[in-house]
Formats: C-alpha cells, sequence, structure tokens
C-alpha cells in the first residue's frame, strides 16, 4: 500500500522559543555601547587596555585583550554599523537555540576569532570592534536556518540564505582600516558552527517537526518535503 506524501508544517524554529531572550540581547547590547563609552572617552584609561595588538596579547601575553577589543570602537558610526546586526542574529540566536548560544558561545568565538587575526597582523596594529562575532552571528544563523527549513525546495532555501547574505555582508566600498580578514574568518566559523551544531543536535531538530497529509489539490501546489527526507 502506498504511504501518503506528507508537509512540515512545524519545526524548531516555528515552536522553539527560549524565555528572556529579548532581555538578554537588550543587556547585551547595552555593554556593548558601554564598552564604546569607555573606549572614546578613555575612562579608567580604557583607550590603553581595551584593543587587542599582536604585540599585547601575543608577546606580553595579555590576553584579555581579544575579549575587551570587542567591546571597543573607533566612533560611533562603527558603533552603529556593527549594533543593529548584534543585536538582530543575537536574538534569533537566543530566542531559537538559548543563552549558551547567544552570548557565551557567540563571545568565545569572537575573541578566538581576533586572536587569529592578529597573528596576521603588524606587531603594533591594533583591532578593535564586534565585526567578528557580527558576522559569525549572520554565518551561524544563516546556515541553521538554511538546515532546519526543511519544508523550503533547496534552491529556494540557497537563493535566500545567498541573497540575504550578499546583501547584509558583501562589503560596498573597500575601506583601508577595515579588517575585512575578521569578516571573512567570523562568517565562515559562524557557518561551519551552524553546520556543527546542527547536526549535533539533529535528532531534536527532526523530533520537533510536525507534518500533516498532503491532501490530492496540495499536491501540484507544494514542494514539502515528507519528515523522512
Amino acid at each position: 500500500m502506498q504511504m501518503q506524501a506528507e508537509k512540515i508544517t512545524a519545526n524548531w524554529l516555528t515552536k522553539k522559543s527560549y524565555p528572556f531572550a529579548l532581555e538578554l540581547v537588550a543587556l547585551c547590547t547595552l555593554l556593548l555601547a558601554l564598552g564604546s563609552f569607555l573606549f572614546l572617552r578613555d575612562v579608567w584609561q580604557a583607550a590603553a587596555w581595551m584593543p587587542a595588538s599582536y604585540q599585547g596579547v601575543v608577546v606580553e601575553k595579555e590576553f584579555w585583550r581579544p575579549w575587551t577589543a570587542l567591546f571597543a570602537h573607533r566612533d560611533l558610526g562603527h558603533l552603529l554599523s556593527n549594533y543593529l546586526f548584534f543585536a538582530i542574529f543575537g536574538f534569533f540566536l537566543a530566542e531559537s537555540f538559548g543563552w549558551l548560544m547567544f552570548p557565551f558561545v557567540a563571545l568565545l568565538f569572537g575573541g578566538l576569532i581576533n586572536y587569529l587575526v592578529l597573528l596576521t597582523l603588524p606587531p603594533t596594529a591594533s583591532l578593535i570592534g564586534a565585526s567578528g562575532v557580527v558576522y559569525w552571528l549572520g554565518g551561524a544563523w544563516l546556515a541553521l536556518y538554511f538546515l532546519l527549513q526543511r519544508h523550503l525546495k533547496l534552491r529556494l532555501r540557497l537563493l535566500q540564505v545567498t541573497g540575504v547574505g550578499a546583501v547584509l555582508f558583501l562589503p560596498e566600498t573597500i575601506m583601508p582600516n577595515v579588517s575585512y580578514l575578521a569578516h571573512f574568518v567570523g562568517f565562515l566559523t559562524g557557518v561551519l558552527w551552524g553546520v556543527a551544531y546542527y547536526f549535533w543536535n539533529r535528532k531534536k531538530f527532526l523530533a520537533a517537526e510536525e507534518v500533516a497529509p498532503i491532501l490530492p489539490d496540495e499536491e501540484e501546489e507544494t514542494d514539502y518535503w515528507s519528515k523522512e527526507a
């Protein structure tokens, strides 16, 4: 007997919602703004101890700098360029995957990204800003969205994530004082983390899917996969 085709009607992203995600993101963005204020105003000599450099981190072993550098920005425009996407993608990840994903895993990777980029810079060059972690957040979210939205056609999901990624993350102009390597490393490690996280948790993600039979008059109109696909 032929089994009736099914469509996915709900998944992890539509069902799972962690509490206090908005409050958590509000707190983190406040800390981001506060850190930038301290740096720009040189409160408690923050301009000396917040930036990261090869000399400071690798030579002088000041290992906190890759993380304090995330909260330092050269001016208000630099801060605002990171602020919005930090909040948006941080909220998406915190709401769907919990507080460990954002802010803790995200900020952990942010510091590691800064450290890797420092290894390619001249010893006295300084690195500041949350761009690396912002690109990590975007890469992780797009990878998880692509893998979890299984009710959509593969080519549609590819179009969505490549389109959004290109619009949001490809630079319109090249600026000499911007570390595009931090952007690239951040986005790449975010995508890799998102893929790894999905397969570590694939059973519970699939278990969260709900299915319903595809009615005869829907078969020509829908592109739903069955739950086993």
